[in-house]
Protein backbone atom coordinates (compact mmCIF):
# COMPACT_ATOMS: atom_id res chain seq x y z
CA UNK A 1 0.00 0.00 0.00
CA UNK A 2 1.47 3.44 -1.08
CA UNK A 3 2.24 5.48 1.98
CA UNK A 4 0.42 8.83 2.95
CA UNK A 5 3.77 11.30 1.76
CA UNK A 6 3.51 9.57 -2.04
CA UNK A 7 0.00 9.75 -2.43
CA UNK A 8 0.09 13.09 -1.77
CA UNK A 9 3.29 13.90 -4.14
CA UNK A 10 0.57 11.75 -6.82
CA UNK A 11 -1.80 14.66 -5.87
CA UNK A 12 0.48 17.03 -6.03
CA UNK A 13 1.15 16.38 -9.08
CA UNK A 14 -2.22 15.70 -10.66
CA UNK A 15 -2.93 19.10 -9.62
CA UNK A 16 -0.21 20.81 -11.36
CA UNK A 17 -1.40 19.06 -14.08
CA UNK A 18 -4.13 20.30 -14.19
CA UNK A 19 -3.48 23.86 -13.51
CA UNK A 20 -1.17 23.86 -16.43
CA UNK A 21 -3.76 22.47 -18.81
CA UNK A 22 -6.53 24.47 -17.75
CA UNK A 23 -3.91 27.93 -18.13
CA UNK A 24 -2.71 26.47 -21.33
CA UNK A 25 0.93 26.86 -20.12
CA UNK A 26 3.21 23.71 -20.49
CA UNK A 27 3.51 21.98 -17.55
CA UNK A 28 6.62 22.36 -15.17
CA UNK A 29 8.49 19.06 -16.18
CA UNK A 30 9.82 17.68 -12.84
CA UNK A 31 13.52 15.75 -13.12
CA UNK A 32 13.61 12.51 -11.05
CA UNK A 33 15.03 13.89 -8.12
CA UNK A 34 11.55 15.46 -7.65
CA UNK A 35 9.84 12.13 -7.50
CA UNK A 36 11.36 11.49 -3.97
CA UNK A 37 10.44 12.29 -0.33
CA UNK A 38 11.04 15.92 0.19
CA UNK A 39 11.34 14.81 3.97
CA UNK A 40 14.48 13.15 3.38
CA UNK A 41 17.60 14.49 4.34
CA UNK A 42 17.60 16.25 1.22
CA UNK A 43 20.97 18.79 -0.10
CA UNK A 44 20.68 22.53 0.25
CA UNK A 45 22.07 22.91 -3.34
CA UNK A 46 20.10 26.22 -4.62
CA UNK A 47 21.42 25.58 -8.26
CA UNK A 48 19.98 28.67 -10.49
CA UNK A 49 17.47 27.22 -12.63
CA UNK A 50 14.94 29.40 -15.80
CA UNK A 51 11.79 31.05 -15.01
CA UNK A 52 9.05 33.69 -16.59
CA UNK A 53 7.29 36.60 -16.38
CA UNK A 54 4.21 39.24 -16.93
CA UNK A 55 2.56 42.06 -18.66
CA UNK A 56 -0.14 44.68 -18.86
CA UNK A 57 -0.83 48.23 -19.92
CA UNK A 58 -2.57 50.78 -19.22
CA UNK A 59 -3.54 52.83 -15.58
CA UNK A 60 -0.71 55.28 -14.35
CA UNK A 61 1.29 53.88 -11.40
CA UNK A 62 3.91 56.25 -8.89
CA UNK A 63 7.12 54.69 -9.24
CA UNK A 64 7.96 53.97 -5.63
CA UNK A 65 8.60 51.02 -3.21
CA UNK A 66 5.98 48.85 -2.96
CA UNK A 67 4.70 48.85 0.87
CA UNK A 68 6.17 46.52 3.39
CA UNK A 69 4.42 44.47 5.86
CA UNK A 70 2.92 46.65 8.22
CA UNK A 71 2.77 49.79 6.88
CA UNK A 72 -0.85 50.99 7.83
CA UNK A 73 -3.12 51.56 4.72
CA UNK A 74 -7.34 51.01 4.73
CA UNK A 75 -6.76 49.89 8.74
CA UNK A 76 -4.75 47.31 7.99
CA UNK A 77 -6.90 45.13 5.75
CA UNK A 78 -5.27 43.70 2.29
CA UNK A 79 -6.00 42.38 -0.97
CA UNK A 80 -4.10 38.98 -1.61
CA UNK A 81 -4.75 38.04 -5.38
CA UNK A 82 -3.72 34.56 -6.88
CA UNK A 83 -3.62 36.05 -10.36
CA UNK A 84 -2.61 33.06 -12.77
CA UNK A 85 -3.51 34.90 -16.00
CA UNK A 86 -0.80 35.02 -18.87
CA UNK A 87 -0.22 38.65 -19.66
CA UNK A 88 -1.50 38.90 -23.30
CA UNK A 89 -2.24 42.48 -24.21
CA UNK A 90 -4.67 43.78 -21.70
CA UNK A 91 -5.02 40.64 -19.65
CA UNK A 92 -3.26 42.97 -16.76
CA UNK A 93 -4.85 45.94 -17.15
CA UNK A 94 -7.71 45.18 -14.59
CA UNK A 95 -5.53 44.38 -12.02
CA UNK A 96 -3.18 48.03 -12.76
CA UNK A 97 -6.40 50.01 -12.46
CA UNK A 98 -7.33 48.20 -8.96
CA UNK A 99 -4.51 49.21 -7.85
CA UNK A 100 -4.53 52.78 -9.73
CA UNK A 101 -8.41 53.40 -8.49
CA UNK A 102 -7.47 52.23 -4.56
CA UNK A 103 -4.64 54.34 -3.76
CA UNK A 104 -5.09 53.81 0.02
CA UNK A 105 -5.13 49.82 -0.18
CA UNK A 106 -2.27 47.44 -0.61
CA UNK A 107 -2.26 44.81 -3.33
CA UNK A 108 -0.53 41.82 -2.62
CA UNK A 109 -0.68 39.83 -6.04
CA UNK A 110 0.43 35.99 -6.84
CA UNK A 111 2.06 35.34 -9.95
CA UNK A 112 2.42 31.55 -11.49
CA UNK A 113 4.04 31.24 -14.96
CA UNK A 114 4.12 27.60 -15.05
CA UNK A 115 2.96 25.94 -11.86
CA UNK A 116 6.02 27.85 -10.67
CA UNK A 117 8.61 30.02 -12.19
CA UNK A 118 8.70 28.00 -15.40
CA UNK A 119 11.59 26.27 -17.47
CA UNK A 120 13.91 28.59 -18.85
CA UNK A 121 16.53 31.20 -17.26
CA UNK A 122 14.12 34.11 -18.26
CA UNK A 123 10.47 34.51 -19.16
CA UNK A 124 9.12 35.56 -22.64
CA UNK A 125 8.42 39.33 -23.66
CA UNK A 126 5.00 40.03 -22.13
CA UNK A 127 6.21 39.10 -18.51
CA UNK A 128 9.38 40.27 -18.53
CA UNK A 129 7.34 43.84 -19.77
CA UNK A 130 4.23 43.10 -17.33
CA UNK A 131 5.85 42.82 -13.65
CA UNK A 132 7.73 46.20 -13.67
CA UNK A 133 4.47 47.87 -15.03
CA UNK A 134 2.14 46.06 -12.15
CA UNK A 135 4.75 46.81 -9.56
CA UNK A 136 5.51 50.69 -10.23
CA UNK A 137 2.04 50.95 -7.92
CA UNK A 138 3.38 52.04 -4.72
CA UNK A 139 0.64 50.05 -3.22
CA UNK A 140 1.43 46.52 -5.03
CA UNK A 141 3.95 43.74 -4.24
CA UNK A 142 4.13 40.98 -6.68
CA UNK A 143 5.22 37.63 -5.05
CA UNK A 144 6.27 34.33 -6.77
CA UNK A 145 3.93 30.82 -6.91
CA UNK A 146 5.96 27.78 -5.54
CA UNK A 147 4.48 24.66 -5.04
CA UNK A 148 5.35 22.39 -1.95
CA UNK A 149 3.50 19.18 -2.26
CA UNK A 150 2.26 19.59 1.28
CA UNK A 151 5.71 19.30 2.12
CA UNK A 152 6.66 16.02 0.09
CA UNK A 153 8.47 18.22 -2.46
CA UNK A 154 11.79 17.51 -2.40
CA UNK A 155 13.53 20.77 -0.65
CA UNK A 156 16.33 20.97 -3.14
CA UNK A 157 13.61 21.27 -5.85
CA UNK A 158 12.11 23.81 -4.41
CA UNK A 159 14.90 25.87 -3.68
CA UNK A 160 15.83 26.29 -7.26
CA UNK A 161 12.18 27.68 -7.43
CA UNK A 162 13.14 30.25 -5.44
CA UNK A 163 16.57 30.96 -6.81
CA UNK A 164 15.18 30.72 -10.33
CA UNK A 165 12.59 34.00 -8.66
CA UNK A 166 15.33 35.54 -7.11
CA UNK A 167 17.60 35.63 -10.09
CA UNK A 168 15.38 37.67 -12.21
CA UNK A 169 16.90 40.91 -11.65
CA UNK A 170 20.29 39.82 -11.98
CA UNK A 171 19.89 37.64 -15.03
CA UNK A 172 17.87 39.94 -16.74
CA UNK A 173 19.88 43.08 -15.90
CA UNK A 174 16.52 45.01 -14.97
CA UNK A 175 16.02 45.83 -11.13
CA UNK A 176 12.67 46.44 -12.07
CA UNK A 177 12.20 42.84 -13.21
CA UNK A 178 12.08 41.20 -9.54
CA UNK A 179 9.46 39.50 -7.79
CA UNK A 180 9.00 40.60 -3.97
CA UNK A 181 8.68 36.94 -1.91
CA UNK A 182 7.32 33.83 -2.36
CA UNK A 183 4.03 32.04 -2.11
CA UNK A 184 4.02 28.52 -1.18
CA UNK A 185 1.30 26.74 -1.79
CA UNK A 186 0.17 22.97 -0.99
CA UNK A 187 2.02 23.85 2.33
CA UNK A 188 1.19 21.07 5.06
CA UNK A 189 -1.31 21.14 7.89
CA UNK A 190 -0.22 18.18 9.97
CA UNK A 191 1.73 18.20 13.09
CA UNK A 192 5.13 17.06 12.02
CA UNK A 193 8.80 18.16 13.21
CA UNK A 194 10.45 17.26 9.58
CA UNK A 195 8.31 19.39 7.90
CA UNK A 196 8.41 22.54 9.82
CA UNK A 197 11.54 22.45 9.54
CA UNK A 198 11.32 21.99 6.25
CA UNK A 199 9.43 25.20 5.49
CA UNK A 200 11.50 26.78 8.33
CA UNK A 201 14.49 26.32 5.72
CA UNK A 202 12.84 27.47 2.85
CA UNK A 203 11.42 30.72 4.49
CA UNK A 204 14.86 31.37 5.45
CA UNK A 205 16.13 31.51 2.24
CA UNK A 206 13.59 34.09 0.94
CA UNK A 207 14.44 35.94 3.94
CA UNK A 208 18.06 35.87 3.35
CA UNK A 209 18.35 36.32 -0.88
CA UNK A 210 18.81 39.95 -1.98
CA UNK A 211 16.88 39.15 -4.98
CA UNK A 212 13.16 39.58 -2.92
CA UNK A 213 14.58 42.72 -1.19
CA UNK A 214 14.34 44.82 0.65
CA UNK A 215 10.45 43.05 1.45
CA UNK A 216 11.42 39.18 1.37
CA UNK A 217 7.62 38.80 1.92
CA UNK A 218 6.53 34.96 2.82
CA UNK A 219 2.88 33.23 2.42
CA UNK A 220 2.57 30.13 3.20
CA UNK A 221 -1.06 28.14 1.98
CA UNK A 222 -2.51 25.32 3.76
CA UNK A 223 -5.87 26.69 2.62
CA UNK A 224 -6.69 25.61 6.13
CA UNK A 225 -5.85 26.34 10.08
CA UNK A 226 -2.45 24.67 10.09
CA UNK A 227 -0.86 23.29 13.37
CA UNK A 228 0.58 26.21 15.97
CA UNK A 229 3.93 25.61 14.59
CA UNK A 230 3.22 26.45 10.84
CA UNK A 231 1.60 29.65 12.15
CA UNK A 232 4.93 31.04 13.54
CA UNK A 233 7.51 30.40 10.25
CA UNK A 234 5.81 32.88 7.53
CA UNK A 235 4.81 36.60 7.20
CA UNK A 236 1.27 35.36 6.74
CA UNK A 237 -0.59 32.12 6.42
CA UNK A 238 -3.88 31.53 4.00
CA UNK A 239 -6.01 29.55 6.86
CA UNK A 240 -9.04 29.39 4.55
CA UNK A 241 -9.21 28.17 1.04
CA UNK A 242 -12.67 27.08 -0.37
CA UNK A 243 -16.36 28.06 -1.90
CA UNK A 244 -18.81 30.95 -0.15
CA UNK A 245 -20.52 28.12 1.23
CA UNK A 246 -18.20 26.16 2.73
CA UNK A 247 -16.95 29.90 4.63
CA UNK A 248 -20.69 30.34 6.08
CA UNK A 249 -20.05 26.43 7.51
CA UNK A 250 -16.92 27.56 9.26
CA UNK A 251 -18.48 30.63 10.42
CA UNK A 252 -21.28 28.77 12.06
CA UNK A 253 -19.37 26.18 13.52
CA UNK A 254 -17.19 28.92 15.05
CA UNK A 255 -14.06 27.31 13.12
CA UNK A 256 -12.47 30.17 13.22
CA UNK A 257 -12.20 30.27 17.05
CA UNK A 258 -8.79 28.41 17.01
CA UNK A 259 -6.66 32.27 15.47
CA UNK A 260 -8.94 34.88 17.14
CA UNK A 261 -5.72 35.30 19.31
CA UNK A 262 -3.33 35.46 16.56
CA UNK A 263 -2.67 38.83 15.32
CA UNK A 264 -4.68 39.11 11.92
CA UNK A 265 -1.98 40.69 10.02
CA UNK A 266 -0.45 37.47 10.07
CA UNK A 267 -3.17 35.36 8.20
CA UNK A 268 -5.57 35.68 5.02
CA UNK A 269 -8.24 34.26 3.61
CA UNK A 270 -9.38 33.47 -0.08
CA UNK A 271 -13.26 32.98 -0.90
CA UNK A 272 -14.20 31.46 -4.36
CA UNK A 273 -17.27 30.83 -5.65
CA UNK A 274 -19.13 33.88 -4.34
CA UNK A 275 -22.71 33.82 -5.15
CA UNK A 276 -23.77 36.40 -7.59
CA UNK A 277 -26.36 38.98 -4.95
CA UNK A 278 -24.19 38.51 -2.18
CA UNK A 279 -23.66 40.99 0.02
CA UNK A 280 -20.03 41.84 -0.44
CA UNK A 281 -19.74 44.51 1.95
CA UNK A 282 -21.15 42.04 4.41
CA UNK A 283 -18.89 39.29 3.20
CA UNK A 284 -15.67 41.58 3.59
CA UNK A 285 -16.34 43.04 6.60
CA UNK A 286 -16.54 38.80 8.07
CA UNK A 287 -13.39 38.25 6.36
CA UNK A 288 -11.46 41.39 8.10
CA UNK A 289 -12.96 40.16 11.38
CA UNK A 290 -10.54 36.92 11.24
CA UNK A 291 -7.83 38.25 8.55
CA UNK A 292 -5.80 40.89 7.79
CA UNK A 293 -5.20 39.97 4.33
CA UNK A 294 -8.52 38.91 1.95
CA UNK A 295 -9.26 37.68 -1.33
CA UNK A 296 -12.91 36.85 -2.99
CA UNK A 297 -14.22 36.26 -6.20
CA UNK A 298 -17.55 34.92 -7.83
CA UNK A 299 -15.81 32.37 -9.97
CA UNK A 300 -13.73 29.09 -8.78
CA UNK A 301 -10.98 30.03 -11.55
CA UNK A 302 -7.83 31.85 -10.75
CA UNK A 303 -7.48 32.55 -14.26
CA UNK A 304 -9.57 35.44 -14.46
CA UNK A 305 -10.33 38.71 -13.15
CA UNK A 306 -12.08 38.56 -9.69
CA UNK A 307 -14.76 41.89 -10.49
CA UNK A 308 -16.09 41.57 -6.75
CA UNK A 309 -12.41 42.93 -5.74
CA UNK A 310 -13.16 46.19 -6.78
CA UNK A 311 -16.24 46.21 -4.42
CA UNK A 312 -13.98 45.00 -1.51
CA UNK A 313 -11.04 47.44 -2.13
CA UNK A 314 -13.89 50.30 -2.03
CA UNK A 315 -14.83 48.99 1.46
CA UNK A 316 -11.38 48.62 2.45
CA UNK A 317 -10.36 52.08 1.17
CA UNK A 318 -13.35 54.04 2.32
CA UNK A 319 -12.70 52.48 6.41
Amino acid sequence: MLSVNILRVLSCLLLLFQVAQTAIIPIRQYDSEEQDDATNDDTNSQTSEPSLSLMAPSASATATAPLQPGDNLAGGTEIIIPYYVYPAEGAWTPVEQLAANNPNVKFTVIINPSSGPGGDTLPDANWRKAIPKLTAHSNVAVIGYVATCYGGRPLSAVQRDITTYANWPTVSGDASFAVHGIFFDEAAAEPDDKKVTFYKQLTTQVKENKGFGPHNNVVMNPGTIPDNAYLEIPDSTVIFESPHSRFQEALAGDEFDRVKNIDKARLSSMVTSVPTGTDLAGLVGQLRDITGHIYLSNSASYLEYPQALEEAARVIGSS
